[in-house]
């Protein structure tokens, strides 16, 4: 027994910060942990990572949990939450200027009363109260409290904090002696001035979050389409050779047109690039804060189609991926995270569906329908997902304050770009493996050419040649099965006129989302949410696709 109790003893503590988002928590686990020790683990019953690594000196066994946010209840949130529950340790970590109103947040939510408590307050650089009122602050919570820039720590700095963590006391502080804490009585912050600008400011507020990431995703398509070729012919044409001889069914599996290998590849040439680049970019600004600026400015006219600001940034990354993007929408509020995938599944064209619309537009020889292409798929999705999903969104608040603008850091970009890579990789890609058996499975089967069939009828109230069914369902598959439609030398694509290609990829674009996502969305929701988001997307998809053909006839 003496054993055991001195090898626990000899154990490191463990702890776990937890705080808003935004308040530089991410920054103070960096700074206190260093970046090779790192663990992930999920939340129990969930996909939601948490990051531990032990403090350096060994001694704390340190948690980095998802950002709590003031203005709803995100499943990360949810899920935080309840992890805090099996804690007995927790490091508060707090805006300077916002700690009354945060720390009474945090007590209400984490219960805790009875559980060890330190307090780290950050931000000290933009606000940092007075000797006699750190002293009050002290006094009234009988906790250790201490100040800092979670950015700048020196070693003196790093070893209070430590300090401050390993004396963590017993919580005894109720809601109403909080309201006596000194407060920061300086003017809330605002929103930059130019995004305060009437009419002018939302505008450029979204001209310059799609600049952010749809630059990158233009380059991250311009690599692959480069890359492709190469790898074809140096390194899955080889490797297609080595299993010539091997039984027809395996080969379909390992190397056919939807193989493990040669699917799976091709999936990753299309889908890292842009997932790195669209990483880059949203890194870039959650390190400088200009990403809660532009959400913040952009709140009001996102609820009006049943999302937030906050919705923004997964419906975004669906522009590169979709996959990712679903995943991503765990920081959505519960109340708003289904509308987001909504919008994510109808109205965020991924670079599978990108490049496929450029080459079959290209090679009709009208580049230029996917300007319209590409907007009316937007606005679709916004009608789409006002229609379909209950409006929540006016039952959130934003309460939490804006942070401050900074410069960016290589240290704190490396970190968020990491993370996201891992997530990919770990995650996303191994869904994209197993579509690939399911994919060359239905091949085999040929359940797609039985189904392209059922397509037949409204093809023909579409005045589209049947043949067109086989490339739809493939874009099923994935987005880019599309690319059917350029087969036999565009011998498709030559009967048909040009607002006839326009509707053809808008209905093949629009109809479902592809396999990945609705494996995504599957283990994300439960299956039963996501074949009702299936049936509304394919209701609404075939709707508009009659109306827009309707008009386009009816005009041309």
């Amino acid at each position: 027994m003496l054993a055991n109790e001195a090898m626990r003893s000899q154990m490191p503590s463990e702890m776990a910060m937890v705080g808003h988002e935004s308040v530089g928590k991410t920054a103070l686990f960096r700074n206190l942990t260093g970046d090779k020790t790192v663990r992930e683990s999920n939340i129990k019953g969930s996909t939601i990572n948490c990051i531990t690594a032990n403090v350096q000196g060994g001694k704390i066994e340190l948690m980095d949990t998802p950002g709590i946010q003031a203005e709803g209840d995100s499943v990360a949130m949810g899920l935080a939450l309840e992890q805090m529950d099996g804690l007995h340790t927790l490091i508060l970590v707090v805006k300077s200027e916002h700690l009354v109103e945060e720390l009474t947040f945090l007590n209400k939510h984490l219960k805790l009363k009875g559980k060890r408590v330190a307090v780290l307050a950050t931000h000290e650089d933009k606000y940092s109260p007075t000797k006699s009122d750190k002293e009050q602050i002290r006094h009234l919570l009988q906790v250790p409290v201490v100040w800092l820039n979670a950015r700048k720590l020196n070693a003196k700095k790093k070893d209070k904090i430590i300090e401050a963590m390993e004396a963590a006391s017993s919580w005894g502080v109720s809601s109403s002696i909080l309201q006596f804490l000194p407060t920061n009585r300086k003017e809330e912050k605002k929103s930059l001035k130019l995004f305060r600008i009437p009419v002018l400011g939302p505008i450029f507020a979204w001209f310059l979050i799609l600049a952010m990431f749809g630059i990158p995703v233009l380059a991250a398509y311009l690599f692959s389409d480069w890359i492709q070729p190469i790898s074809d012919t140096y390194l899955i044409g080889p490797i297609t050779q080595l299993f010539t001889d091997y039984p027809g069914w395996l080969y379909s599996f390992i190397v056919g047109d939807y193989g493990v290998i040669t699917l799976g590849w091709y999936s990753f040439v299309w889908a890292f690039p842009v997932v790195v680049m669209v990483g880059i970019a949203s890194a870039v600004m959650e390190e400088t804060g200009i990403q809660e600026h532009i959400m913040h400015t952009l709140d009001p006219s996102l609820r009006k189609i049943g999302l937030t600001g906050r919705d923004l940034s997964p419906v975004l990354t669906g522009f590169g991926c979709n996959v990712v993007a679903v995943l991503q929408s765990r920081s959505c509020s519960t109340c708003t995270r289904i509308s987001c995938a909504s919008m994510i599944s109808i109205g965020s064209a991924c670079s599978y569906q990108i490049g496929a619309t450029l080459s079959i537009f290209g090679a009709a020889g009208h580049p230029f329908l996917f300007i319209p292409y590409i907007v009316l798929l937007f606005l679709v999705g916004a009608v789409h997902t006002r229609l379909w999903n209950k409006s929540n969104a006016g039952l959130l608040k934003r309460v939490s304050s804006l942070p401050y603008l900074q410069p960016l850091t290589w240290q704190g970009l490396w970190w968020r770009i990491k993370r996201v890579v891992m997530q990919f990789l770990t995650q996303a890609m191994p869904i994209f493996l197993i579509i690939c058996v399911v994919a060359t499975l239905l091949q085999l089967l040929h359940v797609l050419d039985v189904l392209a069939v059922l397509l037949a009828p409204l093809l023909y109230l579409l005045q589209l040649p049947a043949e067109a069914g086989t490339g739809i369902l493939f874009s099923v598959i994935r987005k880019d099965g599309m690319l059917l439609f350029n087969q036999g030398n565009g011998s498709l694509l030559d009967q048909l006129q040009v607002f006839q290609v326009f509707i053809l990829v808008y209905f093949a674009s629009t109809f479902s989302s592809c396999m990945v996502t609705l494996y995504t969305m599957g283990r994300e929701f439960g299956w039963g949410e996501t074949r009702g988001l299936f049936l509304k997307q394919a209701f609404t998809s075939i709707v508009s696709t009659l109306m827009l053909a309707l008009g386009l006839y009816a005009i041309l």
